[in-house]
């Protein structure tokens, strides 16, 4: 009696262990098919068009309010601009709408800079202008001349923040980021709520990365010895 108790034991013990890989492997499978999602989505990211034109806005330092008056000074022109175009345009009505409200985008500037008490002053050139090296999503733009509209606040000397203002995708999912002047790529796309990824936050995603293939290989060797 001890013996079949002892054998029903083991068959119970082993079927539970059997059951746990199952589960284990199915877990796995799910979460591979969700990684391999995220890649996929990435790598079908939608690049910026060659006819296209850019917005990129130079504060006049990195102090915390020269930052704070670039972020008000692009909501407000990405607003403006917005509101101005309403609907698909060529790239040659898009260059046409931009020069034809230059003169308006820089009250709006001005406005911007004096209502929250900023005394100095600033410059708008629309044409070819220089980018360094930029990451746009999982592509790298050289660095280069590139056509756009160039708000040049004070000095000029601090970061700066650019999108693409035609196609508008400035406006579709303000996809956009923080440019240096280092022709390294250090830049990246930045959302709403965060403008640039720091390395920190890079480096954590690489150790993410190794934890999840350590506990693959982990996974396995545990599965094989259910079955062992």
């Amino acid at each position: 009696m001890l013996s079949n108790s002892s054998n029903s034991s083991n068959l119970f013990s082993f079927s539970y262990r059997k059951v746990y890989g199952y589960v284990a492997i199915i877990l796995i499978v799910l979460l591979m098919s969700w990684e391999y999602q995220k890649v996929d989505a990435a790598l079908h990211m939608e690049s910026i068009p060659e006819e296209s034109i850019r917005l990129r806005i130079l504060a006049n330092s990195d102090s915390p309010n020269d930052q704070l008056i670039k972020a008000v000074v692009r909501d407000e022109v990405v607003a403006a601009m917005n509101s101005w175009i309403t609907e698909p345009l060529t790239i040659e009505e898009a260059r046409e709408v931009l020069m034809a409200h230059e003169s308006e985008l820089q009250d709006v500037i001005a406005n911007t800079l004096a209502n929250n008490g900023y005394k100095y002053g600033f410059t708008t050139e629309i044409g070819q202008v220089e980018f360094p090296t930029k990451m746009y999503g999982q592509l790298v733009y050289p660095a280069g001349m590139y056509e756009a509209l160039l708000i040049t606040l004070g000095e000029g000397a601090g970061r700066n923040w650019w999108c693409v203002l035609f196609p508008p995708l400035c406006f579709a999912d303000t996809v956009s980021g923080e440019a240096t002047a280092d022709p390294s790529v250090e830049t990246a796309v930045a959302t709403t709520t965060s403008e640039v990824e720091t390395d920190s936050e890079a480096t954590t995603d690489v150790e993410v990365d190794f934890f999840i293939v350590e506990l693959f290989e982990d996974f396995g060797a545990w599965i094989s010895s259910l079955f062992a």
